[in-house]
Formats: structure tokens, C-alpha cells, sequence
């Protein structure tokens, strides 16, 4: 499963050859770029492609960095030759993590409902390590909030190769927000992963591992959560992240589901906290959703509303549903919903996807969106996975394991299939293993941050680059087609820059 293969496969495209003519004619290989660069956290490597010519992150042999106050920078260093990678920053309030990056092979491209994807070996996994010897290696550096404006100095070293380094901290900075990316877990894959029996039930209490993967899910900006049962309550009560949606279970039997939403709105009184619940999902049938009616006339009549108990529906507004569903959770959000709704997932043209062969940046273009078409919390159905228990055909829980250095295949239904779809952070030896995807949420989340700190600056400028960058997306854009926006992830990083020095320019 580990990264050791992975300059085998990297130098795999100086072997590919193009042929202008069918007689006579020589091969030609194909030129795979410096030996040395960098990219960004949200840069989908697939390592038989050849290196980019040129980055932001890398001018005339000089690493530049730039970071507002209280940001996380992330960057991949792509390197041929192979040996140990070091990365060091004289600056006091800052913190370097390295880490070695595996890479998995995909045989099969994630198809169409995750917006296509592609074949090849991807980096993804994450591992802490000093130094790193993988290639890619990867480097997150952490500015922090007490951080004093200017430029420090720093070297990288690849092997025997050594190239100074220069960070620039800008006078913005990024408050701290509450988590806008929710993520679903089943407690139950950690349990299984251990060792435990198919018929393994989650416990009311968190158990440590579980405990763990939530802190490495908050490091990275989302809110990792399983729907809580009411009998779980208060043991699984969430921290206070500022998060105030908490995701609950009802029955979706009418005869039962009013007592447990009595007892939600009961157990949440004076909490600050509004459950919520998607007791039918995404309903495609005239009986399915004169089902939802039924449900949320029995959750309206126990208590249920927008400040009390939400009822959330994974559809669009019909005129059928009149006004008993509190939050619409859609793929097709429109610009205009004004703040009323949320979204899930994602694939292009709509939103980037999170699958591991998906087209860069991936699910950095998250945040932009949601700051675009103002959508408080974006969903992530599933992030843990391991087993694709939806998908059994019969077969007993927890069904097919995921193996993730043989097939990353992770979800197969019919004609689709989805490499890692699901999967945030992989089985490691603590419980969760993060991801270079999970990086990307961060990364987006940060941009959605830093265009809210340039907009209040200059909102006309910032509005230009966020539409640049995002010309439509969601319920705006067309179901299939190439991605609107910028697949290079230079172009993002240039506007990130840019959205640094709006936000720069009125705070001290």
C-alpha cells in the first residue's frame, strides 16, 4: 500500500512516444517536465502525467509561500530523484508537518454520476514522517494566528539539491469559523476495521478512535458525525465547534416518528443546537414522496419546524411538499435559494468531485461555490467508507472490504462505480488516516474564509475573481459537461494570492 513504487510509475511518462507518420518515423518521447516542482494540496497528481512546466510555488529555483495570519499551507513536492525531503522555516509561529504520500492504482475510472474520472496511479494517502521519502512528499505549514507580518526565510532539500525558501505572512488573517462541511460516518467501519463481528452494533459513546477521527476531521475543517439516535443522547453530544445543525435519526414509519421528535426537541431544549433528520432519501417515485408528505405532517404536529426540529429532504422544492420541509439538501441548488438550502457531494460540471481520480482541484471548489451561491453547510455523505455495505446483493454486513493499493473501487452499483467515494480518510493504524482530498476540503474552506475577509474589503473586486474562477456551478450549470472552472491549480492559487492581498489591504 506504500508510496515506494511511486518514482517507477512517475517517470513512466518519459516512455510514452507520438508518431506523425505511419512510415519511417521515430518516437518521440513525450517531454515530462522539470525534475523538480511544486503544487498544491489540491493538485490531483497522477503520476504517469507529465510535470507542469511552471507554478506559482516555484519561480527561478526560489520556493515562494504566501499566508494569511492563522492559515494552513499545503504542498506537494514533486521530485524524480529519489530520497528524504525536508522542509524548514525560520519563523517562530509557524509549525512544518511532513508526509509520505501514497499512491493507488485505478484501473477502472470512476464513471459518470461522479463527473468521470480517469485511469492511472493517484497520490493520496497520508503518513507523518521525518523527512518524508515518497514522491510525492508532502508539506503542510501551519501559520498561526500570533504570527508577526513579513517575509521569512527557509530551505528545502531534495536529497542532496537544496533551495531557499521564502514565506511572506501578510497582515490579513482568518478568524476562526465553525465547520461548514458536515461529514457522515457509520461508527460501525471503525469497529470492523478492528477486528469486530458483522453484527457489531455502534455504542452510545463514542469510543477513543472514534474520538480521534473526529479531531483529525476538525483539523481539516469539517465536522465529522455520525446521525445520532435519540438513545445515544447526550453521550454523543458534539463539541462546541460552533456547529449548531446536529443530525439525528427518526423512524420512517409515521406511527412512531412523532414521540422520538418530541424527544429530540426535549433533549436539544436551551442547547443552541436544532436537530435535524433525512429520513427518506432522495425520493424518485410519486409514492416515495407522498411518503415524505405523510412524515412531515407527523413532524410538524409533534413539534417540528425550522427552530425546533428540521425536517431535511435530499430533493428539490415541488409544489407537493407545500411548506413542511424545513431544509432542501440539493444537487441542483439554484444561486437565488438565498441561503435556504444546502448542497451534498459533488460532480462536475456542478461541483468538483471527492473521488480519487477526480479532475483538479477536486473539492477545493467547495468553498468557493458555497461563498458564491451562499450555502451554509455543505454534506458529505459518506467519509468513512470501508466497506460498501449499500451494495451487498443479499451477502451478510459489512460487505466487500476496501483494498485500497489493489482497487480503490469503494462504491458499485450497476453501472457506477466510484474510486474512494465515500472515503475522506483511510483505515490507519490510530483509526483515521487523512487524505490529500480531505486536504483539498480545508484548502476550500480557507478560500471560502479569505473571500469573505477580501469582500469586505473591496466586495466588487473580490465578487470578479470568486465569478472568474466559478462562472456557474450547482443548479446554475448543466448536468454533464467539462468543468466550468480552472483545472490547473495554479490559476487557484494566483487568485488565492490575490484574495490575500484584498483582505491585506484594510486589516493591520
Amino acid at each position: 500500500m506504500h508510496g515506494s513504487r511511486n518514482v517507477r510509475a512517475f517517470v513512466a511518462a518519459c516512455l510514452a512516444a507520438t508518431c506523425a507518420f505511419p512510415l519511417g518515423c521515430k518516437k518521440k518521447p513525450v517531454d515530462p517536465g522539470p525534475d523538480l516542482q511544486i503544487v498544491g494540496e489540491s493538485t490531483r497528481i497522477r503520476l504517469e502525467d507529465p510535470v507542469p512546466a511552471s507554478t506559482p510555488w516555484l519561480v527561478d529555483g526560489k520556493v515562494i509561500l504566501v499566508a494569511a495570519r492563522g492559515e494552513t499551507l499545503g504542498i506537494q513536492v514533486l521530485h524524480r530523484v529519489p530520497g528524504p525531503v525536508s522542509l524548514t522555516i525560520t519563523a517562530t509561529a509557524t509549525l512544518v508537518r511532513g508526509y509520505s504520500v501514497d499512491s493507488y492504482p485505478v484501473k477502472r475510472a470512476s464513471t459518470s454520476m461522479y463527473g468521470g474520472g480517469r485511469t492511472g496511479t493517484f497520490a493520496d494517502g497520508l503518513m507523518r514522517a521525518n523527512p518524508p521519502l515518497t514522491n510525492p512528499a508532502y508539506f503542510e505549514i501551519d501559520v498561526f494566528s500570533r504570527a508577526e507580518p513579513g517575509e521569512y526565510k527557509g530551505e528545502l532539500a531534495v536529497g542532496d539539491r537544496k533551495l531557499p525558501v521564502s514565506l511572506t505572512v501578510t497582515t490579513a488573517k482568518l478568524p476562526a469559523t465553525p465547520p461548514r462541511v458536515w461529514a457522515y460516518d457509520d461508527p460501525r467501519e471503525l469497529a470492523w476495521m478492528a477486528g469486530a463481528p458483522p453484527d457489531t452494533k455502534a455504542t452510545p459513546e463514542p469510543t477513543l478512535v472514534e474520538r480521534a477521527c473526529a479531531e483529525t476531521f476538525a483539523e481539516n475543517g469539517v465536522a465529522l458525525m455520525p446521525d445520532l439516535h435519540i438513545g445515544w443522547w447526550p453521550a454523543r453530544k458534539p463539541p462546541e465547534n460552533g456547529l449548531k445543525d446536529l443530525p439525528v435519526v427518526i423512524p420512517a414509519d409515521p406511527a412512531t416518528a412523532g414521540d422520538v421528535v418530541k424527544a429530540w426537541i426535549a433533549a436539544t431544549k436551551d442547547t443552541g443546537l436544532v436537530p435535524f433528520a433525512i429520513p427518506i432519501d432522495e425520493p424518485g417515485t410519486p409514492e416515495a414522496r407522498a411518503k415524505v408528505v405523510e412524515l412531515a405532517k407527523v413532524v410538524r404536529a409533534a413539534g417540528g419546524g425550522p427552530t425546533t426540529f428540521r425536517f431535511a429532504l435530499t430533493d428539490d422544492p415541488r409544489p407537493e411538499y407545500g411548506d413542511l420541509i424545513d431544509l432542501y439538501i440539493s444537487l441542483r441548488t439554484p444561486r437565488s435559494h438565498g441561503g435556504k438550502q444546502w448542497t451534498y457531494n459533488g460532480a462536475p460540471p456542478r461541483a468538483g468531485s471527492m473521488v480519487l481520480d477526480a479532475e483538479t482541484p477536486g473539492a477545493r471548489t467547495w468553498g468557493w461555490i458555497a461563498h458564491l451561491w451562499n450555502i451554509p453547510v455543505w454534506y458529505v455523505w459518506d467519509a468513512l467508507y470501508w466497506h460498501d455495505r449499500h451494495n451487498r446483493k443479499g451477502a451478510p454486513l459489512p460487505g466487500k472490504p476496501l483494498e485500497v493499493g489493489i482497487d480503490p473501487t469503494s462504491f458499485e452499483k450497476d453501472e457506477d462505480h466510484g474510486n474512494l467515494d465515500g472515503v475522506l480518510a483511510l483505515p490507519g493504524a490510530q483509526g483515521c488516516r487523512k487524505t490529500l482530498r480531505l486536504a483539498s476540503i480545508r484548502r476550500g474552506q480557507q478560500d471560502r474564509v479569505l473571500l469573505e475577509q477580501a469582500s469586505a474589503c473591496d466586495a466588487a473586486k473580490t465578487k470578479a475573481i470568486a465569478e472568474k474562477m466559478i462562472p456557474t456551478a450547482l443548479g446554475d450549470a448543466p448536468a454533464k459537461g467539462d468543468p466550468p472552472w480552472p483545472t490547473d491549480e495554479s490559476a487557484w492559487e494566483l487568485a488565492r494570492r490575490e484574495l490575500i492581498a484584498i483582505a491585506a489591504s484594510c486589516t493591520k
